[in-house]
C-alpha cells in the first residue's frame, strides 16, 4: 500500500487511541541477548535487463601502505577523513567479492575467490553461494578476469577436486599464456614462483573444459570480454548486458575504493607492468564516468555495485541503492 499525508495521520491517530487504552503495564525484564559478533552472509542481488546477477562475498583481506606505489600518509589521512573513513592505515583492508549471474539458460560465475588459501578472513565464496541458492554443479561456465590467487582459489579444494565440476574454464589466452610461461617464471623472484605453480596446477583441473579468448567482445550471449592490462597481462573486464541494460564487471581495477578514486596514479605492488595499469584505470574510469556504465569491483566495499564521477583530475565513487525487488 502507498503511504499518503492522509493515510499516514489517519493510521497513526489510531494507533495512538488504542495505545491510550491499553492498561499500564510493569516493564518486563528480559535476560541480555549475547553478541553475534560475525555479520550476516555476503549476499546481493540485483538485475540487468532479465540476466540477475548476485554478487557474493568471499571475505576480507587486510591492506599494508607499504603495497601501495605512490602511497603518501597525509594525502592517505586526507582522503580516509573526507570519505568519512577511519584514519588509520594501518588497519585498512578491501573486500574479496565474486560474483554469479543468471540468465535463466545458464548459470556464469565471474571469480571464485580465495578458498582457504589467503587466511581465515577469506574464503566464503562457496558458502556464501549456497546460501545464495546455488549449487555449484550446476554452473555452466566459470569466467576469470585473471588468475590471482583470490579469484582462482575457488576453482578446486586442497585435495585437487573440482568444485564446479560442470563448468567451463573461461579467461584472456593472454592471461592464461602468462601464467603458463616457463621462462617468465624463471625470471620471477623465487618467493613468487610458487603463484605460477598454484596457478598452472587449479588450470588444469579444467584442462579438458578451457576457453581462452583472443579478443574483445560476445564470448556468451549477454557476456562480452574487455582487455583491461597492467594488472596483470591479459586482466580483463566482464560486460554484461541485457535488453539495454548493462554492468561492467571490472576485475582488479581498483583494490583500494578508500584510496584510489581520489589518487587513480596510486598502483599496487601486485600490479605485473604497474605504469599500464596505471593508464588502464585512469582510461576505463573516463570510459565508464562519461558513459555512466555501472561498474562491480572485486575489491569494492561489497557488493561493490556503483557508478563513477570524474572530480577534476580524481574521481569518486557512488554506491548504488538497494535494489528492493528483483
Amino acid at each position: 500500500m502507498s503511504i499518503t499525508r492522509r493515510s499516514f495521520f489517519t493510521n497513526t491517530a489510531t494507533a495512538v487511541g488504542a495505545a491510550a487504552m491499553t492498561p499500564a503495564l510493569s516493564s518486563p525484564v528480559f535476560a541480555a541477548a549475547p553478541k553475534l559478533n560475525t555479520q550476516v552472509p555476503g549476499i546481493y542481488r540485483f538485475t540487468v535487463g532479465d540476466i540477475e546477477v548476485s554478487a557474493i562475498l568471499d571475505g576480507y583481506l587486510g591492506l599494508d601502505p607499504a603495497l601501495v606505489t605512490g602511497f603518501d600518509q597525509q594525502a592517505a589521512e586526507n582522503t580516509l577523513n573526507s570519505n568519512f573513513r577511519a584514519s588509520n592505515t594501518q588497519k585498512m583492508a578491501f573486500s574479496v567479492n565474486g560474483f554469479i549471474a543468471n540468465t535463466g539458460d545458464k548459470l556464469v560465475v565471474i571469480d571464485t575467490g580465495t578458498d582457504d588459501l589467503l587466511g581465515p578472513t577469506a574464503g566464503l565464496f562457496h558458502e556464501n553461494l549456497k546460501r545464495a541458492g546455488y549449487n555449484a554443479a550446476d554452473v555452466d561456465a566459470v569466467v576469470l578476469t585473471h588468475l590471482h590467487v583470490d579469484h582462482i582459489g575457488g576453482l578446486a579444494n586442497k585435495a585437487g577436486e573440482k568444485l564446479f565440476p560442470n563448468a567451463e574454464f573461461i579467461t584472456h589466452k593472454v592471461e592464461y599464456d602468462f601464467w603458463h610461461d616457463d621462462g617468465v617464471r624463471s625470471q620471477t623472484p623465487k618467493s613468487l614462483q610458487g603463484f605460477f605453480d598454484l596457478t598452472r596446477t587449479y588450470s588444469a583441473h579444467y584442462q579438458k573444459q578451457t576457453t581462452l579468448l583472443e579478443k574483445d567482445g560476445e564470448f556468451l550471449e549477454g557476456f562480452d570480454a574487455i582487455h583491461l592490462p597492467g594488472h596483470t597481462p591479459g586482466h580483463m573486464g566482464v560486460r554484461i548486458h541485457s535488453n539495454n541494460e548493462e554492468v561492467l564487471i571490472w576485475g582488479d581495477i581498483i583494490h583500494s575504493p578508500a584510496l584510489q578514486f581520489a589518487n587513480p596514479d596510486w598502483t599496487i605492488s601486485f600490479d605485473t607492468d604497474q605504469e599500464v595499469a596505471r593508464q588502464t584505470r585512469r582510461r576505463i574510469m573516463d570510459q565508464v564516468s562519461a558513459d555512466r556504465i555501472p561498474v562491480l569491483g572485486n575489491h569494492h566495499d561489497f557488493p561493490g555495485l556503483g557508478h563513477v564521477r570524474r572530480v577534476g583530475e580524481a574521481y569518486a565513487f557512488h554506491q548504488a541503492p538497494w535494489q528492493h525487488t528483483i
